[in-house]
């Protein structure tokens, strides 16, 4: 039920089902109209009935007929007349035979039975020949004349008060009148007409020839309504085929949604399940894998497994920084409770001069952790929200140097620009000089800046007396600090905010020891990598 209620599920149906409904109405309105299959159909019977009256004229005897003047004479034709035609033009006359009855109803027989059309000859003098309706029905032969058309030099049509009012097709009189008129000219006329009950038809006359001489019409007609029978059936087949498709189109869309809307709920739930109750953050295995999908739900899939686990790291950050925070706010205050519990009992100016020296070095120690604790609370989101910019190391290298403390040797071995956060990266570089220069002289500190292929390198070398064993990274540890005396005022924040920039960048710190020949250290190399910007 979740599925058929989830709102993307509907709309990729609705969108499917949309362009399909939309795809078969241009087919049904667009495409094959009513026009084209009247035309079509139209076609279809003139081919039918010109063979017909091609059938019926050569069927014609010429034993018996009537002299008449010919009504269409070729004038390109020039060939030799046979002797037949010579015996039957007398004059500029053509003998025309009359139309057999019995051979008419034969090839009618034969030619209409099979179709659904109806066929009725006239002779040339009007009268109904045959009517294949009765003819096949009855197997009578009709007659019924119809006033005879003008054939004289001015030809005059059929007078309107002598024409039948309505056919038995539904047709007028007169439309009848004039398709047989025409077709008594020597012209094929065909048309489409609707009866009085609003059914379709088609009426086309052809006239009947024996060689040259028109002896009498063809009016062959369809079947009432055929056209819009045959649209009918177009509409239902295409009915058919849109409701197969929409079936197909139904399924398929289900099937897609189901693989996008169950994940996607899946992995909501997974996150939204911490929030009833106000329930433990859920662990990064909680969320469904679909990385196999290779698709933008398995991207998604492990985005937000790796967003989550880092958000439980973050999280985990946060809570052992909180820690260490109060563990190192509570040695100077300790300090600080002992040296004022001891200056309200001292009894010498020297002991309450001692007292007071360590009470300032406390507050002083104190007010340096609050600063480096701000700075480290806040690291992360200024990284996020700062931009970078293209400048040059070895000129920032040139300025800081000297600043910070004169005496210190550098060496620029690449002229080379980074893209980068330059206030950052000019934080590292003085926690790196004021780590050194709690270990070692000035004069002793060598800043190196080297490039090669894989990024850029900012080496700096101190005297001091190297890093204990096994504690290469444990330096870059929150609040880890082990040097000399005199310099117990750092918090232990500047290297582990210095790795930090460096890996928000996509780089790191290292450090290790500095070893000569004789395999004896002579100091720690910090190193500062940046990457190429590629």
């Amino acid at each position: 039920m979740n599925f058929l209620k989830s709102s993307l599920s509907a709309r990729l149906v609705v969108i499917n089902s949309l362009g399909l409904l939309g795809f078969f109405a241009g087919i049904l309105f667009l495409g094959q109209t009513r026009e084209s299959l009247t035309d079509a159909y139209t076609q279809s019977l003139e081919v039918q009935a010109q063979i017909i009256a091609e059938a019926l004229g050569e069927s014609a005897g010429d034993e018996t007929g009537d002299i008449i003047t010919p009504t269409k004479i070729d004038a390109t034709d020039e060939t030799d007349e046979t002797e037949d035609t010579e015996d039957a033009v007398q004059a500029g006359l053509i003998m025309a035979p009359r139309l057999d009855a019995e051979l008419t109803e034969q090839i009618l027989r034969r030619i209409i039975a099979p179709t659904s059309n109806r066929a009725r000859v006239y002779d040339r003098n009007g009268e109904l020949v045959i009517d294949s309706d009765v003819l096949l029905h009855s197997a009578a032969v009709i007659a019924r004349d119809l006033p005879p058309p003008s054939f004289a030099g001015e030809r005059e049509n059929i007078s309107e008060t002598n024409s039948p009012s309505v056919d038995d097709d539904g047709h007028k009189g007169d439309v009848l009148l004039a398709s047989i008129n025409t077709a008594m000219l020597g012209e094929m006329s065909a048309s489409a007409r609707r009866t009085s009950k609003g059914d379709d038809i088609v009426l086309v006359a052809v006239p009947v020839q024996h060689y040259r001489a028109i002896i009498g019409v063809l009016l062959l007609t369809s079947p009432p309504g055929a056209i819009d029978s045959l649209v009918a059936e177009e509409r239902a087949f295409l009915a058919k085929v849109f409701l197969v498709v929409l079936g197909v189109t139904l399924i398929l869309s289900l099937a897609l949604a189901g693989t996008i809307t169950n994940p996607v709920r899946r992995l909501a739930t997974a996150i939204q399940a911490f929030q009833a109750a106000g329930g433990p953050l859920p662990a990064p295995e909680t969320v469904p894998d679909f990385s196999k999908r290779q698709d933008e739900i398995g991207n998604l899939s492990l985005v937000l497994r790796d967003m989550l686990s880092r958000l439980m790291n973050r999280l985990d950050t946060i809570e052992n920084f909180a820690a260490d925070v109060a563990h190192e706010l509570k040695n100077p205050l300790a300090s600080i409770n002992s040296a004022v519990q001891s200056l309200a009992t001292a009894k010498d100016d020297a002991t309450r001069a001692a007292l007071m020296n360590i009470l300032q070095a406390d507050i002083l120690r104190m007010n340096r952790l609050i600063t480096d604790i701000s700075e480290a609370s806040r690291l992360d989101a200024e990284l996020g929200r700062a931009t970078a910019e293209n400048f040059d190391l070895s000129d920032l290298l040139k300025q800081m140097v000297p600043l910070i403390h004169g005496e210190i040797q550098l060496k620029i071995k690449a002229q080379v620009s980074v893209n980068a956060q330059k206030d950052r990266i000019a934080q590292i570089i003085r926690n790196l000089l004021d780590n050194a220069l709690s270990f070692s002289v000035a004069q002793d500190i060598i800043v190196c800046l080297d490039s090669d292929q894989t990024g850029v390198f900012i080496h700096v070398d101190d005297a001091g007396p190297g890093l204990p064993k096994g504690v290469e990274q444990k330096i870059f540890d929150r609040f880890y600090t082990d040097r000399p005396d005199g310099h117990d005022l750092h918090s232990g924040l500047g290297l582990s905010i210095s790795q930090q920039i460096a890996r928000a960048h996509g780089g790191n710190v290292t450090a290790r020891n500095r070893i000569n020949s004789d395999v004896k250290i002579e100091g720690t190399r910090f190193t500062l990598f940046l990457p190429h910007q590629g």
